[in-house]
């Protein structure tokens, strides 16, 4: 017998929402409970140690490692780790100040406090001697740690439980409005995420196929090679292998940012990064809100043709005719020469490195980035046009009005993918062009990588190096994606 069943109508949803405002209201009390109580942990001990020269006790509370006041190298450093799990508890408590509705910030922040209590750990112990002149196997964990530690696991757990649950109560609702609007038979239970998954692989088992080989490539060649990641905590030695090399804590990471390298390299890669969003980031909008104005078809083609053309050349072919226009004698000083300026290698001087990268930068890839937006240019409906034209909007205002809302998204998903790599330049065209004359603008976190890596053979530094540059981007990108969501409905997940 097919019956109706009533799923409840409003009160389940009502109820729903009650019990998931009062669980986000308990997370929020919580982790501001829990970031006092990581505070509060920093005035208990952290270390205790013996020294290696005096063979003295020592004892090191959190607020002690915070201000660098340890002895040996890092004196007078505050440990970096301590401060990264501090900024974790800041944007907790940010968290807790506002409401919030999704779990994502807590388990980011959390799980990031936490990963920095253990490398923290995994720090000291193993560059005690190095770096806090403890005598070798002295450095022991104290309460202060594992109570900070605890507290942010206790943070991500409610997190985590929260989203579940959250997550648990949708699911319901969906059953509930699904229930409320069909004839069911009585005895029916809905199936599991698992039974759903199962059934779905059964029914398009050929479709699944097809993705096999996309996914094993990527489990082979894009999440395998993370396993050498390792090496830039260790003394990596190719004979001893990723595994069997001696761990030397954050020692690279420390070395770089002692190094006068780590300041130039992170200005150089941040500034030409900020120009080219600046500059090269809207060159392609305009261009094809231009393209697309044009009426003559064969004049338009012609345009891309000439704008497309320098994308297709080879990088080393592309950098060598740059190097020839800007000698001192080549076309384009000799153009620039007309208005006043000194006949001088441009590539020559430092000042005008970042200058002649960007605009080079443009020329290459203006046309070709201009494709996806005159692809959305194209998906706007024509009538949209004809309705503000009856409305009175001229040119500027049918851009202002239709042009730029109808090509908002993939401008928004560009920008987050842009913003992503603000700490990424390519080291190709860098190395290509830079000089060690040029080095004091030009060299970038890439091209001393490169340098160190390959050159040097350097590989623990190299990957450390790499390492805090992808994490960086990874943050960017992830920020970039939350505000585009809090700001607007496109984001990329």
């Amino acid at each position: 017998m097919i019956t109706r069943v009533n799923g409840g109508g409003a009160a389940p949803t009502i109820g729903a929402a009650a019990r998931e405002d009062r669980f986000r209201a308990a997370l929020r009390i919580a982790a501001a409970a829990l970031c006092l109580v990581l505070i509060a942990s920093l005035f208990m001990q952290y270390v205790t140690a013996t020294d290696q020269r005096s063979d003295e006790p020592l004892a090191f509370t959190g607020v002690m490692l915070l201000r660098g006041a340890t002895g040996g190298r890092s004196e007078g450093a505050p440990h970096p780790m301590l401060i990264a799990a501090l900024i974790a508890a800041a944007l907790l408590l940010a968290y807790s100040s506002f409401n919030v509705k999704s779990a994502f910030m807590p388990i980011f922040a959390s799980a990031a406090g936490l990963a920095a209590l253990l490398l923290l750990r995994f720090d000291v112990v193993f560059s005690e001697r190095r770096e806090f002149n403890f005598a070798a196997g002295s450095a022991v964990i104290s309460a202060g740690w594992n109570v900070g530690a605890a507290s942010m696991a206790a943070v991500l757990a409610a997190a985590i439980t929260f989203s579940v649950r959250s997550a648990y109560l949708k699911r319901r609702e969906a059953y509930a409005a699904v229930f409320d609007n069909r004839s069911l038979p009585a005895n029916y239970t809905p199936p599991t995420t698992g039974e759903i998954i199962i059934r779905d692989m059964r029914k398009h088992w050929p479709v699944y196929l097809m993705i096999l080989p996309t996914l094993v490539y990527y489990v082979v060649w894009a999440y395998g090679p993370m396993q050498g990641i390792v090496i830039a905590f260790n003394d990596y030695a190719p004979k001893k292998g990723f595994w069997g090399s001696n761990w030397a804590g954050l020692k690279w990471f420390r070395e770089f940012f002692r190094s006068p390298f780590a300041l130039r390299t992170i200005r150089n890669t941040l500034m030409i990064n900020i120009l080219n969003l600046l500059i090269g980031f809207p060159a392609p909008i305009l261009l094809a809100l231009m393209l697309n104005e044009l009426t003559s078809t064969g004049y338009k083609r012609a345009v891309q043709t000439v704008t497309y053309i320098p994308h297709f050349i080879s990088l080393v072919v592309l950098c060598g005719l740059l190097i020839d226009f800007v000698s001192s004698d080549g076309a384009v000083t000799s153009f620039l020469k007309l208005f006043g300026f000194p006949s001088v290698n441009l590539l020559g001087q430092a000042r005008y490195f970042r200058s002649v990268y960007i605009v080079s930068d443009l020329w290459q890839h203006l046309g070709w980035n201009s494709i996806i937006y005159l692809s959305a240019l194209a998906s706007i409906q024509m009538e949209l046009y004809e309705a503000a034209r009856i409305d009175g909007a001229g040119k500027l205002k049918q851009v202002w009005h239709v042009t730029l809302p109808g090509i908002a998204p993939t401008i928004t998903i560009l920008l987050i993918l842009q913003i992503g790599s603000m700490m990424s330049v390519g080291y190709e065209k860098i190395i290509l062009l830079y000089n060690s004359i040029t080095y004091e603008t030009a060299d970038v976190v890439s091209s001393y990588v490169y340098r160190v890596g390959i050159e040097d053979a350097d590989f623990s530094r190299s990957t450390a190096v790499n390492l805090f540059n992808s994490l960086i981007n990874f943050s960017l990108v992830v920020s970039a994606n939350r505000l585009s969501r809090a700001m607007s409905e496109t984001s990329l997940w």
